[in-house]
């Protein structure tokens, strides 16, 4: 039994593996995380016990996940570049290493620091993982062992705070 579900997964995969990357790229947006995506989709499919009798269930069920993790991708990707550009005035300046530069980078990731370690714990853990670590939501939650909903709540609120210490200093 466990072949035939096999042969039908790697016929399924076969036939659909095209219309799968066309999805992930139209919505990602670059061919090589398309790439990286539709992979994982697949290995995702392969590792889950399919009680599938026929293709028919398999398909939808495929396109599905790589429509959600195209989308869950390109949410993250969007998010951690607004976060770049929200606080790039506070990292390291690109460029030649001058005195006055690297001083005032010196400066800056002081404050940086201070305000992290002015935040509350979970506040300040929720956002190390996510943004030092780059963790998702649910291994963050996993981690904390708290749960997403508040492992959300905890960098809405650690982001807030943290904005507060560095614009009032």
């Amino acid at each position: 039994m466990r072949h035939d579900v096999t042969d039908i997964v790697s016929k399924t995969v076969q036939e659909i593996s095209d219309g799968v990357f066309c999805l992930i790229n139209r919505i990602v947006g670059d061919r090589e995380h398309a790439m990286d995506l539709t992979q994982n989709v697949f290995v995702k499919v392969l590792q889950e016990p399919l009680n599938i009798k026929d293709s028919s269930k398999l398909k939808p069920y495929i396109f599905r996940s790589a429509y959600n993790t195209a989308l869950n991708f390109k949410r993250d990707f969007s998010r951690r570049k607004a976060k770049v550009e929200l606080y790039k005035e506070y990292l390291t300046p690109a460029g030649p290493a001058q005195p006055d530069r690297l001083l005032e980078a010196s400066e800056n990731s002081a404050r940086v620091n201070d305000a992290l370690s002015s935040l509350a714990p979970r506040q300040r853990e929720a956002l190390a993982l996510r943004f030092f670590s780059e963790l998702t939501t649910a291994e963050i939650a996993a981690a904390m062992a708290i749960s997403e909903g508040s492992v959300k709540v905890h960098i809405v609120r650690g982001l807030r705070n943290l904005k507060k210490q560095l614009h009032s200093a």
